[in-house]
């Protein structure tokens, strides 16, 4: 039986206007008493929170009532009216208050992290060794999924044999776009088991939340580094050229680590490649410009990212104008 989930209220008193961005003051309190917690965010991060949350939703398909983000509004800013900014402190608010009242979602990490701590007895204090209860409900949807889908649908992490002794998954970075000032990574991972292939895309940001998800788990050994952030010049090739080599060896290094690869983490990173991407095979020779929009328009289908120009580095190559510098 599941542990009956704490019950949490969430306010907004308060916002702040920098730089003509709106920053919300949010209080989630734990109605069993204690300290509330104190977190500041942007519409954007709740935005691509929602958005991870959908993620999960869909690949373990939680049943949960249907929950709504607040839209953004399209014909004005609502950083330039105080009354349309109050407004949404109370769509944010509403939008929250719902997403704790789901106890499923609570062992997810973008919702932990916002969570207060928890309350025990004095008693209990002595004797309970602390628990790392992240991913115990993500481990029992994760086995409902399997046993819906089965292994003929998704590549997915096998336990590793003694006799074995290359790594299950492999990963080359291919092509690279320009996405709103951010570098949008073709990968292509092969299972070296099944010999399926697919290729997907990433961003700097997307596999460095997996890193730092990695970083909460407890593991026996220390993690590799993962390649810093820094800025580079779209127009120097071998500036992304350098940044793809080094995701590249990155994880390729994470996945020959056979606790990572089967933690639910990266049962997950697998899982969603796979759907947002698009398998090799008779229909998909190569990298052909096809079967590049497929995979871009997907991943922009399921991430919270709205391209304004979907322009790609080769027509920056054309553009002899200023050099711009992206982060990635």
């Amino acid at each position: 039986m599941k542990q009956q989930a704490q019950r949490y209220s969430v306010k907004i008193p308060k916002h702040d206007v920098i730089d003509k961005k709106v920053y919300y003051t949010i209080s989630i309190c734990n109605l069993e008493g204690g300290e509330p917690k104190e977190i500041r965010k942007r519409y954007s991060e709740l935005e691509s929170m929602h958005q991870k949350i959908l993620e999960w939703i869909q690949i373990f398909k939680i049943k949960i009532p249907l929950i709504h983000f607040p839209k953004k509004k399209f014909l004005f800013h609502t950083n330039q009216c105080e009354e349309s900014i109050i407004k949404r402190s109370g769509e944010l608010q509403q939008y929250l208050n719902e997403i704790l009242a789901c106890p499923e979602l609570h062992c997810l990490g973008v919702i932990e992290e916002m969570l207060p701590k928890e309350l025990k007895p004095d008693a209990q204090k002595k004797n309970d060794k602390p628990v790392d209860r992240r991913w115990q409900e993500i481990q029992q949807i994760k086995e409902s999924y399997l046993a819906k889908h089965g292994d003929s649908i998704l590549s997915l992490p096998q336990k590793k044999v003694e006799q074995q002794s290359k790594q299950q998954y492999s990963f080359k970075f291919e092509d690279h776009f320009i996405f709103d000032d951010s570098a949008l990574y073709t990968i292509q991972a092969t299972d070296t088991i099944t010999n399926k292939s697919w290729k997907f895309t990433q961003r700097f940001q997307d596999l460095r939340d997996y890193h730092r998800q990695l970083k909460s788990i407890q593991l026996d050994f220390p993690l590799p580094n993962f390649p810093e952030k820094k800025l580079v010049n779209i127009c120097d090739a071998a500036d992304l050229r350098g940044r793809k080599s080094q995701l590249e060896d990155y994880l390729n290094r994470i996945f020959s680590y056979q606790t990572v690869v089967e933690s639910d983490i990266m049962v997950f990173f697998i899982a969603k490649s796979q759907l947002d991407g698009n398998e090799i095979g008779c229909r998909s020779k190569g990298t052909s410009q096809t079967t590049m929009d497929v995979i871009i328009k997907q991943y922009l289908k399921n991430s919270s990212i709205k391209s304004k120009s979907q322009t790609t580095i080769e027509q920056f190559d054309d553009d002899h104008k200023q050099p711009r510098k992206i982060t990635c």
